[in-house]
């Protein structure tokens, strides 16, 4: 699995819960300098389905992002501001829920006493472990408490700010920001506790060797970095589909199938419900949802809607 696939992934489904948990989790990562994305001249996808009295705009987001990146064309800030409702995944902001969050990564995100991750991990992964997490900010030690699901996230979303990105850039605060106090109402495709138990829910033994695999991941992560920030910036479907998805289909099928191709299958009546309504909608969810065969766009023309893009 590439680097972006896998911490994509988990980004999506986890990158709220654990930014929100706090310095229990996190450390605090000593940040490299972002590049520079200022230069790019950005045009995200956006898809567009309707019927007589039913606008629907489908946006891929990506969760952090550089603060140098300008991505807010003024297609999208139009598209916005004349939806009625914006739908994204789940509701991880408000303080209500930001507070259930932290109590779930808790209950769900820690080992039983007396099991550590080291002891669930090989010689070798320990190793590379010990080795890499301090260029991330964390003493190994601090993530021996954690089931290696919320371990693999902390790095992830660790890594990431170490190379200058900022969860405060990510595409869903941004649009949060955009709406508020101008009377958009909200809605969510899922809830807090399902976005946990996507990952908790999953087997240890598979948690633990999806982290083994990781640990490569992240070392890789810094080249890779550019090529995904930009693609998504500029609209390359394709390239998104063989970063976020191609590989993550071969190497790990049971994490494939629970992140994206249930979630994908499990939005489409929502979507058709969208449809049966009227007004216009704004749906925002992450870019790896959308392109490929398992993706939103296929599975809606699947079903005989005329999905076309902005």
């Amino acid at each position: 699995m590439t680097p972006v696939s896998r911490l994509s992934r988990l980004a999506s489904a986890a990158l709220g819960a654990v930014m929100l948990a706090g310095g229990a989790l996190l450390a605090p990562a000593a940040q490299a300098q972002p590049a520079d994305y200022s230069q790019v001249e950005a045009d995200p996808a956006i898809w567009h389905l309707s019927d007589a009295d039913s606008d629907v705009y489908i946006f891929g987001t990506f969760h952090i992002l550089p603060p140098s990146l300008s991505w807010q064309t003024d297609e999208i800030r139009t598209l916005l501001a004349s939806a009625d409702t914006l739908y994204l995944e789940a509701d991880v902001h408000s303080p209500d829920v930001q507070a259930r969050m932290q109590q779930l990564v808790m209950q769900y995100g820690l080992n039983p006493a007396g099991v550590t991750l080291s002891s669930q991990l090989s010689d070798s992964a320990n190793a590379t472990l010990a080795e890499l997490a301090p260029t991330i900010g964390f003493a190994p030690a601090m993530l021996e408490p954690m089931r290696p699901w919320l371990a693999q996230v902390a790095l992830a979303v660790g890594q990431m700010q170490a190379l200058g990105l900022d969860p405060n850039a990510g595409v869903e605060t941004s649009l949060l920001a955009l709406v508020e106090g101008s009377g958009t109402g909200m809605g969510y495709f899922e809830t807090a506790e399902q976005q946990i138990g996507f990952l908790a829910g999953q087997p240890d033994d598979v948690q633990a060797r999806a982290f083994e695999q990781g640990l490569q991941d992240l070392a890789e992560l810094p080249d890779m970095l550019d090529e995904l920030v930009t693609d998504w910036a500029t609209g390359d479907v394709d390239a998104l589909e063989t970063l976020l998805n191609e590989s993550m289909r071969v190497e790990a099928p049971e994490a494939y199938e629970v992140l994206i191709v249930q979630r994908n299958a499990n939005w489409i009546p929502q979507i058709a419900e969208i449809m049966d309504g009227k007004g216009t909608v704004f749906i925002a969810v992450g870019a790896a949802h959308l392109p490929g065969e398992d993706g939103v766009i296929h599975l809606l023309r699947n079903e005989g809607f005329t999905v076309t893009r902005q």
